[in-house]
């Protein structure tokens, strides 16, 4: 039977996904100094996949609070709340 954390893992890259391809242009740095602009923007306004991918690793590991390698419930929570504040900012654009 596969555990309960083996289940997470799939849930929490497609819960990632889907906020990623929601916020993605938000995330963009304007000046790289900010913790949460992760992904740079090429001069033609294109996210390359490295820098998509560094974002998506950087999300996992700011929200694996206990450094477990995993994402449980409570850390998911916190990254549904991050998610929706990130959403807020971006609509009071």
């Amino acid at each position: 039977m596969i555990s309960y954390k083996r289940k997470m893992i799939p849930i929490a890259i497609c819960a990632i996904s889907i906020a990623i391809f929601g916020f993605a242009s938000i995330a963009v740095a304007a000046n790289g100094k900010d913790e949460h602009a992760v992904m740079k923007k090429d001069m033609d306004g294109k996210v390359s996949q490295k820098d998509f991918i560094q974002h998506h690793q950087w999300i996992f590991e700011k929200n694996d609070t206990n450094k477990d390698g995993f994402l449980d419930k409570i850390e998911m929570e916190a990254l549904h709340k991050m998610v929706r504040g990130m959403h807020k900012r971006s609509e009071a654009r």
